[in-house]
């Protein structure tokens, strides 16, 4: 029984390292987090960033309720803009979640398709460089990590390493800032709703990241130069249950705020699911409509059920 992530390198993925590819599917299978070394965003664009965004939380409510969801141009609008402290509901049991967010995507033209569309992001007079600096920690996330992960997933799989490029040349990105209050910030134990997750924490003393994997919770700890990777429910989908999508919450008791940066990846909206070695067929846009409903309308929470989970 493991009581640490296992750590991948992405470097190792990209020259198709038949051991590293091996470990990929073993974490895969096993408990669907991981640690990601060598993925080449660079420090100082992540630290940027997190400072730009401490600045825009810290700013009083009334400016940042000017970029609220009410005022995004998306559908569903509740998967973009500023959220205050407790709207969203990633547990129901629990309620809702004590932290703040603001989520934006690829702006893009206005669009009938759901999680498609214009942000609506504070400028440099609201917020200095909180727009400039998502938009390249995007850039970066998108260019460099996403791309090699998938391919690596499909090696894992033993697919060919394009298998996956069909479905991404148009992917759905739900980016995401997490703003968690000092002494009690909290995000309720869901699973993540995409194929995987991209997860930047601020480097603090102790954790707040609990994960839980081979039938208890661990810790994860926030190293600098470390990501954090997670499959999503609908990657565990595709694959009818082989790779495995990992329950996890935020306890967050530090006597400081603490910055997240998610970014969601999910595939060209219009994509059908067909999980290996059966005949079903499951619509992405449906699974996506589905979950956030369950979050932010019905409030049962995020993903797939975690009731049973102490």
């Amino acid at each position: 029984m493991s009581n640490s992530l296992p750590i991948i390198s992405l470097s190792k993925l990209a020259e198709k390292d038949a051991q590293e590819v091996e470990k990929l599917y073993n974490v895969c299978c096993d408990n669907g987090f991981l640690y990601l070394k060598d993925h080449g965003v660079p420090l100082s664009t992540i630290r940027d960033t997190i400072k730009a965004c401490r600045a825009f939380f810290e700013l009083p409510d009334d400016i940042k309720r000017n970029y609220g969801q009410e005022h995004q141009k998306v559908h569903p609008n509740t998967s973009r803009g500023y959220s205050p402290l407790g709207g969203e509901t990633l547990y129901g049991a629990a309620g809702a979640d004590p932290k703040e967010i603001f989520d934006f995507g690829f702006d893009k033209p206005p669009s009938d398709q759901p999680f498609t569309g214009p942000n609506f992001m504070p400028d440099d007079t609201v917020a200095p460089n909180f727009t400039a600096s998502l938009y390249k920690l995007q850039h970066e996330i998108m260019s460099k990590v996403a791309p090699k992960l998938l391919r690596g997933f499909a090696l894992a799989l033993k697919l060919e390493e394009d298998w996956f490029d069909k479905y991404f040349d148009d992917p759905v990105l739900l980016q995401r800032v997490i703003y968690y209050p000092a002494n009690g910030g909290k995000a309720g134990k869901h699973t993540d709703n995409g194929i995987f997750t991209v997860l930047i924490q601020e480097p603090l003393p102790s954790p707040s990241l609990r994960v839980y994997t081979e039938d208890h919770w661990i810790d994860g700890p926030c190293p600098e130069e470390l990501f954090v990777i997670n499959l999503g429910d609908m990657l565990q989908l595709w694959t009818d249950g082989l790779f495995v999508s990992t329950p996890h919450e935020v306890i967050h008791d530090l006597p400081v705020t603490r910055i997240s940066l998610p970014s969601f990846v999910y595939p060209n909206i219009d994509t059908i699911l067909e999980p290996f070695g059966t005949d079903k067929k499951i619509s992405t846009k449906e699974v996506m409509l589905k979950n956030f409903d369950s979050i932010w309308v019905s409030k049962k929470g995020g993903g797939m059920r975690v009731d049973e989970l102490k």
